[in-house]
């Protein structure tokens, strides 16, 4: 599933229900400027060649933890 320059149509589905499976999970709505950060994140992961979806999900969560609100008071 490695791509260099375009992602097909199958490509674009997977690489939209990672992001709409992580955002949900990290509680991240979807008109939050997280979501379209994570997007193109996802989109900068998947055109450097990394396709598996678990890898993708950990490399986001780096990202992500920024946006996330913090547990402490």
């Amino acid at each position: 599933m490695i791509i260099r320059g375009t992602a097909d149509e199958i490509q674009l589905a997977t690489l939209t229900r990672i992001l709409d499976d992580y955002c949900e999970q990290a509680g991240i709505e979807g008109s939050h400027p997280a979501r379209e950060h994570l997007a193109r994140r996802l989109i900068a992961l998947f055109s450097g060649g990394i396709d598996s979806p678990d890898h993708i999900k950990m490399a986001l969560d780096g990202v992500a933890s920024d946006w996330r609100p913090s547990t402490q008071p």
